[in-house]
C-alpha cells in the first residue's frame, strides 16, 4: 500500500494522520512549515476543544493539558434586549473544555506524529504531483490554491459574504466575575463581545473577541490599527466596550490592559462556506477535503476544531476499514458519510448568525430562571448533534427544556472571584 498523503498540518490533518499512524496505515504529512514555523507568527484562531476532541486526543496519546489555566468550566451569557436589564444566566460547562493556542498545540501534535516515525514533508506542493505518490490524497489545507480545487456547494452555503467582521486579540488585564469562564455577549443587530480564557505562548490570558455585524456599531474595531498606535488602539476598544458590553468593561484594568505583544490580534472577516467534499484530479484519481478545504463555519460556535477533530477520526476508521480502490466511488461516499455529522454543525452555526428565532429566545429566557436549563444548553456545546436538535424548531427546545426540569436540582453556583 502507498498509504494516505495528507496535504495540511492543522488539526484535521494531523489527527487524521495520527489516527492513521495508530491504524496502521502508512501516512505522509505534506505541510509548508515545520514545527518552529508552526510556533511563530500571529494566531489565527483562539479554539476551544470540547469534551469529544479531548477523549480523541487521549486515545491519541497527545493530550497535554489537564490543568485549569488551559480550560473554560462556565459560560457567562448575556442577551442585550433593549430592556432595561439584559437576559443574564450562567452555565457550568461539564467536564470543561480546553483553551491552547494553536501555535502550543499544533507543534505537540505535529512531533508526535514524527517522533512515532511518520514522515513529513516539508514545501510548497503541486497536488497532480503527489497523486501518484499515494493511493488516497487528502487536502487539510485551506489556502488559495487548495480551496479552489473544491467548489462552494451552494446547496449548502447559503452566505456569500463574511456574516461578521473579526477583531480578535490574545490580552493581559482582563478580571473574572467567576473563576475559567466565557463570557459572551448577544448584541442583536450588531454581533457579538466575548471574552474567554486562553493557555496563550505567553501563559495564561484572555482572547477579546468582537464579532461585529457588517456595517453594524461593532464594525470599528475591525479597522482600529494596533501597530500604528497601541495607545489609541485600546482606548477606542475600550470606548466601545465600555458602550455595548458595560459590565465587562468593569473588569478590564485600565493600567494593565494590553495585547500580550506586538501582532497577537486578528482581524477580517470569514464567509461561512461548505465546499464540495472531493474533486477529480487530472490524471482522473480523486482527492478528499477535510478541515478548512471542506468547510468554514463562523467561529460563534466554536465547533470548527471540534468539527476538524471529529471529521479525522471517522474518515481515518473509513480508510483503515476499506481494502481500496480509493477512488472516486470511494471519495463521494466517504463526504456523503462525514456530512452526517458535519451537516448539524453547519446548520446551528449559521442559525446563530441570525436573529435569535422565537423559541431560541424562550430557551435563553428559560436559561436565566432555571439553572438546570443553563447548565445543559452550555454543556450542550459538547454535542453538536444534541444542539441542533434542541434549536432547531419550537419542537425540539420544547422537549429539551421538559427534560432538563426533570433532572434533579443543580450544585450550588461556583463562588466569585474577589475583585482586586
Amino acid at each position: 500500500m502507498n498509504g494516505v498523503g495528507v496535504i495540511g498540518c492543522g488539526i484535521s490533518g494531523l489527527q487524521l494522520a495520527l489516527r492513521l499512524q495508530q491504524l496502521g496505515v502508512p501516512a505522509t504529512v505534506y505541510s509548508e512549515h515545520d514545527v518552529d514555523r508552526l510556533k511563530a507568527g500571529r494566531p489565527r484562531n483562539f479554539p476551544a476543544r470540547f469534551a469529544p476532541t479531548q477523549q480523541r486526543e487521549r486515545e491519541l496519546g497527545v493530550f497535554d493539558w489537564d490543568f485549569p489555566d488551559a480550560q473554560v468550566h462556565h459560560w457567562a451569557v448575556t442577551l442585550h434586549t433593549g430592556a432595561p436589564r439584559p437576559l443574564e444566566f450562567l452555565g457550568a460547562l461539564r467536564p470543561p473544555s480546553s483553551v491552547v493556542d494553536f501555535r502550543i498545540y499544533l507543534p505537540h501534535l505535529l512531533s508526535a506524529f514524527v517522533d512515532r516515525g511518520g514522515e513529513l514533508v516539508i514545501g510548497d506542493f503541486a497536488i497532480e504531483d503527489l497523486a501518484a505518490r499515494h493511493d488516497l490524497l487528502v487536502v487539510a489545507n485551506g489556502n488559495r490554491s487548495m480551496r479552489e480545487l473544491f467548489p462552494a456547494d451552494p446547496g449548502r452555503s447559503p452566505h456569500s459574504t463574511p456574516q461578521r467582521v473579526l477583531c480578535s486579540g490574545i490580552y493581559f488585564g482582563i478580571d473574572e466575575e467567576v473563576p475559567h469562564s466565557v463570557d459572551i455577549h448577544f448584541l442583536p443587530g450588531a454581533g457579538e463581545i466575548l471574552k474567554m480564557p486562553f493557555l496563550s505562548p505567553a501563559g495564561r490570558a484572555d482572547v477579546l473577541s468582537i464579532e461585529a455585524v457588517p456595517g453594524g456599531p461593532l464594525e470599528a474595531a475591525r479597522h482600529l490599527d494596533a501597530d500604528a498606535d497601541p495607545a489609541a488602539f485600546h482606548r477606542d476598544l475600550l470606548d466601545l466596550i465600555a458602550t455595548h458590553a458595560p459590565r465587562l468593561r468593569e473588569r478590564i484594568d485600565t493600567t494593565g490592559f494590553s495585547l500580550i505583544a506586538p501582532g497577537e490580534l486578528a482581524q477580517g472577516g470569514i464567509t461561512p462556506v461548505v465546499r464540495r467534499g472531493w474533486a477529480r484530479l487530472d490524471d482522473g484519481t480523486c482527492a478528499l477535503a477535510v478541515g478548512d478545504a471542506w468547510i468554514t463555519n463562523d467561529p460563534l460556535t466554536a465547533q470548527g476544531a471540534n468539527l476538524g477533530s471529529h471529521t479525522a477520526f471517522a474518515l481515518a476508521d473509513l480508510i483503515a476499514g476499506d481494502e481500496g480502490p480509493f477512488d472516486e466511488e470511494f471519495c463521494r461516499t466517504a463526504s456523503a458519510r462525514l456530512w452526517e455529522h458535519a451537516r448539524h454543525v453547519v446548520e446551528w452555526s449559521n442559525a446563530f448568525l441570525a436573529e435569535p428565532r422565537p423559541h431560541v429566545a424562550e430557551l435563553f429566557l428559560r436559561a436565566a430562571t432555571d439553572p438546570r436549563v443553563a447548565d445543559a444548553f452550555i454543556s450542550n456545546f459538547h454535542d453538536p448533534v444534541s444542539m441542533w436538535r434542541a434549536l432547531a424548531t419550537p419542537e425540539g427546545t420544547a422537549a429539551f427544556v421538559a427534560a432538563c426540569e426533570r433532572q434533579a436540582p443543580p450544585p450550588a453556583a461556583p463562588p466569585k472571584a474577589p475583585r482586586g
